[in-house]
């Protein structure tokens, strides 16, 4: 029997006694939507209610049919259907999420790829059971809260085998987002889902519709006239793959118009490609969970390398255990981290207390006092705590200022802490051993620091010495210099348009050289090299330049670190 002969008779003399209403979750021309709880199979659902006097009868049939041919992950489905004799009652899944037209800023490039392999791979399925949706738009496209797609309401949608639904001048569905076959009144076929599908992802990628008018009518008129702009043109900066395959979907003539399969295929290969970044979605986990898993990894590496060499130095630099110890403690403080990096790091502060007692008993007791608030600070993100030493093992290669750069990844707050962190770190590193003069001094000259530590008769002395060095002038300038550079990198991370990144990228870097070149001149009378300042800013100024361009404006995410933490 047909969807379309099915009783209109309801199975319960009254459906409320199965279907207890929860609340209203929103209404437009043709129906109310409530949320409500079937008593029977104990699961919340969606209860469509379109009243029969309104003529609406074809229309709900029709969305009854397609959704009885419709069993897909990524299409909401309709569990019942039924009249009370006044309304056709339709029971939907419940999605728990939101449509992506409220979530067009929480999605990154790689994101807004992700969910649209899976809007094609419906819509393809649909199209291989002979429906074709017709009001594909972001309102019609749910990301739930595990971050898959749910394309919803194929209520005008048209079966490719049932000729008498629509005729030639009918024009249904949103105009915006209409083919433009569709806008002229023509018939349909799958080309038109693939080019509303496209659109939606263009105004993902853009954060604009171009072709939205002042009317109506105007919409209409250019969406018929096929006046879309290519994506490449608001968007230089994303994969030529990309663009070439949102405008091939979007393309004027149906014929040349990939299949909604391929479209979702070649979605795929992108993301495989790794060209395309993703964000962490503000109310739905992450698309592309292995990507991002490779992100955390990738930090836990790190972070246990860092402490490698954290051990390494300042072992060899301070030897207080027997010389056989060194390797041991180090590897065992490196596996520590890789398993839990907040035992690594707690483990890592702990092994280097020893060798600073054995310098002083005073120093010894400020350094105890020194890692523990260290460790209260970072334990949320522990790679923060050894930023300096990232900056210190750049340093040989003229790469140093690559660490304040690379701060602002790990955050709009955290990123300019710890680059402020490494800064004064780097800063005090450096006096302790009384380098020469450099660029990370400030082109001080040396000072008998370690000395003057080593020396004090309490551990307050001890402290006051240490800290009064890193919140001198030059320590101080250092320090608001690499948070200024982080700051800087993380708005250009975030723009889209690539002039804007460039011009933020130059300035931050000219900044930096600047403040390093004629602060201690004009200020202190120190005489400044600038071979060294140089190499060190154009370096690090070339090697930001690449990540910059081929990212896609994602902004520098805030999170704990809870993903490190697990066992």
């Amino acid at each position: 029997m047909s969807v379309a002969a099915h009783s209109m008779t309801p199975i319960y003399t009254d459906w409320r006694d199965r279907y207890q209403l929860v609340g209203k979750i929103g209404s437009g021309g043709f129906a109310v939507v409530y949320e409500a709880f079937d008593v029977t199979l104990d699961q919340a659902v969606a209860l469509k209610i379109v009243a029969d006097g309104r003529g609406m009868s074809a229309r709900v049939v029709r969305e009854v049919e397609a959704a009885a041919a419709l069993s897909h992950p990524n299409i909401v489905a309709l569990y019942d259907w039924f009249g009370d004799g006044e309304s056709s009652i339709l029971v939907w899944e419940l999605v728990d999420g939101e449509s992506l037209d409220k979530l067009g800023g929480a999605l990154g490039d790689g994101d807004v790829a992700a969910l649209g392999v899976e809007l094609l791979e419906a819509l393809a399925f649909a199209h291989s059971q002979g429906i074709i949706h017709r009001d594909v738009k972001p309102q019609n496209v749910m990301l739930d809260s595990a971050g898959h797609v749910k394309v919803m309401d194929f209520g005008i949608a048209r079966l490719m085998d049932a000729d008498t639904l629509t005729g030639d001048g009918d024009v249904i569905g949103t105009v915006a987002y209409m083919s433009p076959e569709q806008a002229a009144g023509r018939r349909v076929g799958p080309p038109s889902d693939v080019y509303s599908a496209g659109m939606v992802l263009y105004e993902l990628l853009t954060g604009q519709h171009p072709l939205r008018g002042q009317t109506p009518a105007e919409t209409l008129s250019n969406v018929a006239a096929g006046r879309l702009p290519s994506l490449g043109t608001l968007r230089p900066d994303l994969p030529q793959d990309l663009v070439g395959l949102i405008d091939d979907a979007c393309a004027l003539r149906p014929g040349e118009r990939p299949t909604a399969s391929e479209v979702s295929e070649a979605l795929d290969e992108l993301l495989r490609s790794g060209r395309l970044r993703t964000l962490r979605l503000r109310r739905a986990q992450r698309l592309v969970r292995p990507l991002t898993r490779a992100g955390f990894i990738a930090e836990r590496v790190t972070g246990a390398g860092l402490a490698a060499l954290t051990g390494g130095i300042v072992l060899g630099t301070l030897p207080a255990y027997p010389q056989s110890w060194t390797l041991p403690l180090v590897a065992l403080c490196t596996a520590v981290w890789a398993v839990v990096p907040q035992g690594g790091l707690a483990f890592l502060l702990g092994v280097l207390a020893f060798p600073v007692f054995n310098v002083s008993l005073s120093l010894g007791a400020a350094y105890l006092a020194f890692a523990v608030a260290l460790f209260l600070l970072t334990r949320t993100r522990p790679i923060v705590a050894l930023w300096p030493t990232l900056a210190l093992v750049l340093t040989p290669v003229y790469l140093t200022l690559l660490a304040p750069a690379g701060a602002a990844l790990l955050g709009r707050v955290r990123g300019p802490l710890a680059a402020a962190w490494a800064g004064a770190g780097m800063f005090v590193y450096l006096l302790l051993l009384r380098v020469p003069r450099g660029p990370f001094t400030l082109f001080q000259p040396r000072l008998r620091l370690a000395g003057q530590a080593a020396a004090a008769g309490d551990p307050f002395a001890a402290a006051t010495r240490i800290i009064g060095a890193a919140l001198a002038p030059a320590g101080v300038l250092q320090m608001l210099v690499w948070a200024g550079l982080a700051v800087a990198l993380g708005f250009a991370l975030s723009r889209r348009r690539l002039e804007l990144r460039l011009w933020v990228w130059a300035l931050a870097f000219a900044a930096t050289f600047a403040a390093y070149r004629v602060v201690p001149i004009a200020v202190w009378g120190y005489p400044v090299q600038l071979a060294p300042l140089l190499w060190n800013v154009a370096l690090a100024a070339g090697v930001i330049l690449l990540p910059l361009v081929l990212t896609t404006g994602d902004a520098p995410e805030e999170r704990d670190d809870g993903h490190l933490q697990e066992g």
